[in-house]
């Protein structure tokens, strides 16, 4: 026994090692100064942008009036303003791989924020109607349509490949940081301003984003741009066709493409769960975001120091996202919805940081953009038909039941799929 205590003490002190070494390989893409600069007003501009969330969702909910409605006009409003990612998300990504991923992020950005102010003005009014409501969701839809896949693409840009994994991660703490804060400060902005308020805060976050975009010059912007002379219909194919023949490829893109079609629907399920569950007003709508972030950014904090990329760590994800949703649907007690919530937080960010950096690393430089636009589709394009879907489920048979079908639907699906593929190994650094 004796003997053992060495071993145990320099098995420790390894650990401990490998920790510091994993915690500084992490931080690495920080000693980037554009990176470090584009995370920091990503970050601002974040927290505004879920404080438009919790402000645009209440809004709906006050213009509807009844439970039934609200459900249904939720689930509109969410497919509306997800569909252009379906429509346009793979020519978004055509788009990132032909021009300066810097000058349009300038004007998605620029774009968005004008967004935000012209529903402010609306709301400020006392003229906002549910389908100028639905509108403008499209319009700014049709925005991230083009700036999520540049937004993607851009971060080797500014760190080169050996650190995208790191990037990637950090980049994912930094949106779910954004997540934790915004919904918390959103639901006190709408308490203290009013909704037009927390919409002209997210406007004015957007300001330092777009001057960090103006002002930095990306280190390693390559040459993607081959094939720049083809038609765009055939960039887009063979985009498509890379990651249908690809077979890695092609299971990243399965197993993500069911995850968000039926359990990333939160932008749905929590406005309904605050109501009409657990009875709370804004401040607790705001609060279960909250808690969403909290869960997410401790799970894309631990992911940081986690170099492996496995498939298997998706699909375990995407069991985790489903089961939160069940106990979600089962769970009336508010503090419960909450360590629920944020479990489900945590298993979504494991889905979506496993199956980017996987894609990152996987894809050759040309066809970044081209793929990240597939991830795009997949994340936010997939939201119309599920959010429509879980909005009628859940105004016809109630909000719990409809969260508890679609947990269900999300383990079944991630399931079936992880046992009729072959699974691969790790991804590393290239």
């Amino acid at each position: 026994m004796k003997g053992q205590k060495p071993r145990a003490a320099g098995s420790s002190a390894g650990a401990d090692r490998s920790a510091e070494v994993s915690w500084r390989h992490m931080a690495g893409a920080f000693r980037v100064p554009e990176f470090a600069w584009y995370w920091a007003s990503q970050l601002l501009s974040g927290m505004g942008t879920w404080s438009q969330a919790i402000a645009q969702a209440w809004l709906v909910m006050e213009l509807s009036r009844s439970q039934s409605r609200a459900a249904v006009w939720l689930g509109t409003i969410t497919m509306l303003q997800f569909l252009p990612l379906l429509i346009f998300a793979p020519f978004g990504g055509v788009v990132a791989d032909r021009v300066s991923r810097r000058r349009l992020l300038v004007v998605t950005q620029s774009a968005a924020s004008l967004q935000a102010l012209l529903l402010a003005v609306l709301v400020y009014a006392g003229s906002a109607r549910l389908w100028q409501v639905g509108i403008l969701a499209f319009l700014l839809g049709t925005t991230n349509a083009f700036n999520n896949p540049a937004q993607q693409a851009f971060i080797p840009e500014l760190v080169g490949r050996p650190l995208v994994a790191d990037a990637v991660a950090l980049n994912s703490v930094q949106f779910n940081s954004a997540r934790m804060i915004g919904g918390a400060v959103g639901g006190i902005a709408v308490a203290a301003w009013g909704i037009s308020g927390a919409l002209v805060m997210n406007a004015a976050s957007f300001i330092p984003a777009i001057l960090v975009l103006a002002l930095i010059r990306p280190a390693h912007t390559l040459k993607r741009a081959q094939d720049k002379g083809e038609a765009v219909f055939a960039q887009l194919r063979t985009g498509f066709s890379y990651a249908i023949s690809t077979a890695a490829v092609r299971r990243v893109v399965l197993l993500f493409g069911v995850a968000s079609l039926v359990g990333l629907n939160w932008q749905v399920v929590l406005p309904l769960v605050a109501r009409y569950i657990v009875h709370r007003q804004v401040t607790g709508f705001g609060t279960l975001m909250a808690a969403f972030g909290v869960g997410a950014l401790i799970a894309a904090i631990l992911l940081a120091r986690d170099q492996r990329v496995s498939e298997q760590r998706l699909v375990i994800g995407g069991v985790a996202l489903g089961f939160s949703l069940i106990l979600l649907g089962w769970s009336h007690w508010y503090l419960l919805s909450l360590l629920v919530v944020a479990g489900g937080g945590a298993a979504s960010i494991v889905v979506s940081v496993t199956a980017n950096t996987r894609l990152q690393l996987l894809v050759p430089d040309n066809l970044r953009g081209r793929v990240m636009g597939i991830y795009v589709l997949l994340m936010g394009g997939t939201t119309p038909i599920g959010s429509y879907l879980l909005g009628q489920v859940s105004g016809g048979l109630g909000p719990a039941v409809g969260i508890l079908a679609f947990g269900v639907a999300t383990v079944v699906a991630v399931v079936a799929i992880s046992l009729g593929h072959r699974r691969s190994g790790p991804v590393g650094h290239p």
